[in-house]
């Protein structure tokens, strides 16, 4: 089951009420700061569902994106502020006196949420929550850090990835659980985040397999899709070594005769494209497989040397008193290297 969240929302009421509220409990002694007798919980309750064996206890679950700073290729994984939602009904704590009261989480009952694929990241809230009318349940956790994502770069840098938070409830069976998505899940207008744009958040409750056993975990999977701003790599990679390729092609049209302009011309283009080379270190992702821009570089690598192959051949041969054979080679290669060329660019962008 899945349920696709919009791009970006206004936050509503509970969820501003949440982050304000979280803000205040942060400090050590704020929930003790209430009147301690009269939201005191009933002992046991913790140990055991609201509902009885059998029925699912339903509960609502939201993730909002407070932030997303930056995506990080090599560690497959990316920096975000993360506000997880959630709230269920409890009958027990159904009393005026413990109505519009803070206690800790661990004193009632729980789906024990965690991120399965947080990497050190800090929560900002203590564990609390609050009980409102008719036994309501309200949890807010922010999360600050690191979070792991499997991505798929063989489109770098055309690529859109699926960035996945995956809140697990631990030691909770699926049929245990009966999952909504939050009303306030989705992401803030504006992210810190330059070089990607954010897109719709969709939510699927597929469990968690562990163990050689296989038993199954209740799982919340929220996936928000991004896209690379690919402008900037245009610029920075396709159109710089596009235009070195191109002058390395400068030779099939000067004289063969000619020796330096010949050599000169390619020897420049090849080590224009030699520290270009070292330059892009920086801008691709280093993987283990080719990606879109990586086959540009390399097919484009190729030719400028192809390039300068053919100036010291047919310079060679002019030098010997065969120009005419130099001029056949250099007409020949006017339509050749430019056909490979269009080859390369089919193999890296269509294929």
């Amino acid at each position: 089951m899945s349920r696709a969240a919009g791009a970006p929302i206004v936050p509503g009421a509970r969820l501003i009420f949440g982050l304000v509220l979280g803000a205040g409990l942060s400090a050590p002694g704020a929930v003790a700061a209430q009147d301690a007798r009269r939201c005191e919980v009933p002992p046991g309750i913790n140990a055991t569902r609201p509902d009885p064996p059998g029925v699912p206890t339903d509960v609502s679950v939201g993730l909002w994106l407070n932030d997303l700073r930056g995506i990080n290729d090599a560690r497959q994984s990316y920096d975000a502020d993360l506000v997880m939602l959630m709230s269920w009904t409890d009958p027990r704590l159904d009393t005026e006196t413990l109505e519009d009261c803070r206690v800790p989480l661990s004193s009632v009952w729980s789906p024990r949420p965690t991120f399965r694929n947080e990497r050190g990241a800090g929560r900002s809230f203590a564990e609390v929550v609050t009980i409102g009318p008719g036994g309501a349940v309200d949890y807010v956790q922010r999360y600050n850090g690191e979070f792991t994502s499997p991505l798929d770069l063989e489109d770098f840098p055309f690529d859109t990835q699926v960035l996945e938070a995956s809140v697990v409830m631990r030691g909770t069976a699926p049929e245990e659980l009966r999952f909504s998505v939050d009303d306030d899940t989705g992401r803030a207008e504006r992210l810190s985040i330059a070089d990607w744009k954010p897109g719709d958040t969709t939510v699927d409750y597929s469990p968690l397999v562990v163990g050689q056993a296989g038993r199954e975990v209740a799982q919340v999977n929220f996936k928000i899709s991004a896209a690379r701003n690919r402008a900037y790599y245009i610029q920075k990679i396709f159109l710089p070594l596009f235009l070195i390729v191109m002058m390395s092609w400068a030779v099939f049209w000067i004289d063969p005769g000619i020796m330096p302009a010949q050599i000169g011309i390619s020897t420049s283009a090849v080590l224009t494209l030699i520290a270009f080379l070292f330059s892009l270190g920086q801008l691709l992702p280093r993987l283990s497989y080719l990606t879109r821009a990586d086959r540009f570089v390399m097919g484009a690598t190729i030719l400028v040397f192809v390039a300068f192959g053919e100036a010291l051949l047919t310079t060679g041969l002019a030098s010997k008193d065969r120009k005419a054979t130099a001029l056949r080679i250099d007409r020949v290669a006017r339509l050749v290297v430019p056909a490979l060329f269009a080859g390369v660019l089919i193999y890296a962008f269509l294929l």
